[in-house]
């Protein structure tokens, strides 16, 4: 239904990650820079697999389109955001590999210009303010990854962009071409 653009997969390494964060070993070794309220932490599961019979996601998510690209499950997103109160930091609770997709900071996001890195689960990340981002993919069952961000009003302090309602596209770690031992 909707057009796959495929993003090149590289390792998750400080000096490939740092123009977009810090890879964190904990979620207290480092915050999220925030300049409006407090941080806020949340738990979020994600799935490598497709449910269609039994979404994960909140049910008002499909509310807009029934065949819109899940938030937090299988390997394709199509939502994507930037925080303008604070970063956003994500960790895999269970060690379990990820995929971060990450793009520059500021308007527009182009899918040509996103970066996919893969994580073995041992690291999180810590995103810096206006760094465009989706939701982890755990690439290997489901993972829970424990966020924190700030607490101000999300939809007032984010920016989106919806790839799959607003371009036919969306957008995937190019897994195929990668190889996690290499």
């Amino acid at each position: 239904m909707y057009k796959s653009v495929k993003i090149k997969v590289e390792r998750l390494r400080a000096e490939y990650f740092a123009p977009y964060g810090h890879l964190i070993g904990s979620l207290e070794e480092r915050k999220p820079d925030i300049v409006k309220g407090n941080h806020s932490s949340y738990e979020k599961h994600a799935y490598s697999e497709l449910t269609p019979d039994d979404r994960k996601d909140d049910p008002q998510w499909y509310e807009a389109d029934s065949n819109r690209t899940p938030l937090s499950e299988g390997l394709k997103r199509a939502h994507f955001a930037f925080h303008t109160d604070a970063g956003q930091s994500f960790f895999p609770v269970n060690g379990k590999p990820t995929v971060y997709i990450v793009g520059g900071v500021g308007e527009p996001l182009r899918p040509e210009e996103m970066r996919a890195f893969y994580g073995e689960g041992k690291v999180g990340v810590c995103l810096h303010m206006g760094v465009w981002h989706t939701m982890p993919m755990s690439v290997d069952g489901a993972e829970l990854y424990t966020t924190i961000r700030g607490d101000a009003d999300y939809h007032e302090h984010s920016v989106e962009v919806e790839f799959d309602m607003q371009q036919g596209l969306v957008i995937e770690p190019d897994l195929e071409n990668f190889d996690p031992n290499a």
